[in-house]
């Protein structure tokens, strides 16, 4: 008996908001949109290309993308056919979002609303998806806030701490989320007040002033109210758009922090799973047991990589540590090829597993739905009744 998922339901446990295109897209600004980069000027369609080369600046997950979404839209796998069709029916975008999440069985999303600015509304973006929406509050924005309303140090504290805790109160917002790693990187020192408070000036007169000892000490904040709250907090780490810290955007660089006897009940969920270093996130959240991975970004930006990574991952992940997700963030195709491409990939380790004997179908069917929604529903119970649906 073979192992399938395509009837199992997925929630994507990390995935930002976007708006409907107003007009139809060119090819170029089609691909652009689909790029990792979030800014990807240098691609152009003024290169002469041979009949079914590659458009310049698309790599495996585009072009998985165009395979995949011309057989949904019933078309030839070309940029051009693709885009085309996809801008007659996305005339009504939000059907069409309905439609391709309908497709993929995409029952929820957990949105970080912090990206794009200025932020779209959860009710927005839930009646355009029509799925159960929950949040996570990124923290950034807010230290930019508080520091554009507040002279002091002190005040910018307290105001800070003040907001993030009157959010994690709120019914749907599940956590909170730091970018440190675009910003001072993920080797995050203790606690220390007088060095925070000597990075202010310098923050308050830019705020992407790298700041460390002031963001640390943000963060240090936000982890003690998540814990207080007994909710989330969803830490970027790996790779992102070219504004990340590389060298210092590897998980590993948190180990010290969350080891810490103040943080022993404090549930982290690493964004990414760390990719490309997936067996530290891996390796941490088999150590500590509060500490859980998703796969965003690696899946689908990874394209084919999505099997060579799960099968990684679960070199040492806990089958109970790991949640689906896509980080989609420009249009729902990415929503929706993030689901499929996870199914097939992931279906194609599970049937090897089951085929070398290691567990049988059954067994490897119910992974699948662990990883898919059942671990975002045991690790989020207590908040799943806060969903906009």
């Amino acid at each position: 008996m073979k192992v399938t998922l395509k009837d199992v339901p997925a929630i994507d446990v990390h995935a930002h908001p976007y708006e409907a295109n107003v007009a139809p897209y060119t090819e170029v600004e089609y691909v652009r949109k689909l790029s990792l980069s979030v800014v990807s000027n240098n691609i152009s369609n003024q290169t002469k290309r041979m009949v079914k080369q590659p458009f310049p600046g698309t790599n495996m997950w585009v072009q998985i993308l165009i395979k995949r979404l011309s057989s949904f839209l019933g078309c030839e796998p070309t940029l051009e056919e693709v885009v085309a069709y996809r801008n007659r029916r996305a005339t009504n975008f939000k059907q069409f979002t309905h439609e391709l999440f309908q497709d993929a069985n995409l029952t929820g999303i957990v949105g970080d609303f912090g990206y794009p600015q200025p932020p779209l509304t959860k009710e927005h973006y839930q009646d355009l998806c029509g799925v159960r929406m929950w949040e996570v509050y990124r923290i950034e924005p807010v230290m930019v806030r508080m520091s554009e309303q507040c002279d002091s140090f002190t005040q910018f504290v307290e105001s800070y701490r003040e907001d993030v805790r009157n959010e994690l109160q709120k019914d749907g917002v599940i956590g909170l989320k730091s970018i440190i790693a675009y910003r001072s990187g993920l080797d995050i020192q203790e606690m220390n007040e007088s060095k925070a408070k000597n990075d202010y000036a310098t923050f308050k007169a830019n705020t992407r002033a790298e700041a460390k000892n002031l963001r640390d000490y943000c963060l240090h904040i936000a982890m003690e109210e998540c814990t207080k709250a007994n909710k989330v907090m969803h830490i970027h780490t790996g790779i992102g758009d070219g504004d990340v810290i590389l060298p210092k955007a590897s998980p590993s660089f948190l180990l010290e922090m969350l080891r810490h006897e103040k943080y022993k009940s404090a549930k982290v969920h690493l964004v990414h799973g760390g990719y490309p270093w997936v067996e530290e996130a891996a390796f941490i959240v088999s150590i500590l047991p509060n500490v859980y991975m998703d796969i965003s970004l690696q899946n689908p930006f990874s394209g084919h990589g999505v099997k060579r990574i799960l099968s990684q991952i679960f070199e040492l992940a806990p089958f109970d540590k790991v949640m689906y997700g896509s980080d989609a963030f420009t249009m729902p195709e990415m929503n929706w090829l993030g689901v499929h491409l996870f199914k097939e990939c992931f279906e194609e380790v599970l049937n090897e597993w089951v085929t070398c004997d290691y567990m049988d179908a059954e067994t490897a069917r119910i992974i699948g739905e662990m990883v898919l929604y059942r671990n975002f529903e045991h690790v989020y119970q207590d908040h799943l009744k806060g969903a906009t649906s």
